[in-house]
């Protein structure tokens, strides 16, 4: 994820973790499935992986299952950075502000991640993104959007009835935290396409999901 202020950091790691440990969470499944619906197979695993904002390493985890056999993390958070797997190079740092050199990563993947960001600082993390791809390396993105499903579950998390499991406290106080940028990112996410499009990026394929966008872009210049 990227840079949340504050004491906000340690409460949304902890409702993320016990989300994550959940039982009826199953993570590395829905990482497979993203990743096939956004061309992994495609896109070939044999190249030099980039995971922005790899939270506890969940996605890094698959890709390494997965067969990728060179896969670097970012995470900001210095607890999260720590459970990243063995088998992947770990840096700790901003998604805006990546210290990694230019031009080497095949493919970048932000998964979840840009919601985190606010929105007049989203052109800077595209930038960022495509400075480390190397021309013609390609960004999955995978991100919430504004459907009719995630309007409903939204309404469940805000009734009396999300207070009957851990499970459902955590995900309504995940989506409390992260608020202040999820909902502008909502608002603005038709027009993502255009900003990726300003960073040099060419959209190659769109999938659906109930609750997400997933979007395949390749680096243009």
């Amino acid at each position: 994820m990227a840079a949340v202020p504050g004491d906000r950091a340690s409460t949304w790691r902890t409702s993320y973790t016990r989300v994550r440990k959940n039982p009826f969470t199953p993570v590395d499944r829905t990482n497979r499935a993203r990743l096939r619906a956004l061309g992994v197979d495609v896109v070939g695993l044999g190249g030099s992986w980039l995971d922005v904002g790899a939270g506890d390493g969940n996605l890094t985890a698959t890709l390494l299952g997965m067969g990728a056999a060179r896969v670097t993390s970012v995470e900001v958070q210095h607890e999260l950075a720590e459970r990243v797997p063995g088998g992947a190079a770990v840096v700790v740092g901003d998604a805006r502000h990546l210290p990694l050199s230019g031009g080497w990563a095949s493919v970048a993947v932000l998964m979840d991640v840009l919601h985190h960001v606010a929105v007049d600082e989203l052109d800077g993390v595209l930038a960022e993104v495509a400075r480390v791809l190397r021309p013609g390396g390609h960004l999955l993105v995978c991100e919430p959007a504004p459907t009719v499903v995630r309007t409903v579950l939204t309404v469940l998390l805000e009734s009396p009835l999300a207070s009957l499991s851990q499970f459902s406290r955590d995900k309504r106080r995940m989506v409390e935290l992260e608020a202040d940028t999820l909902v502008p990112w909502l608002a603005d996410e038709p027009g993502f396409v255009r900003r990726a499009s300003a960073a040099g990026f060419e959209l190659t394929h769109t999938a659906r999901r109930p609750i997400h966008t997933l979007r395949r872009f390749r680096r243009t210049s």
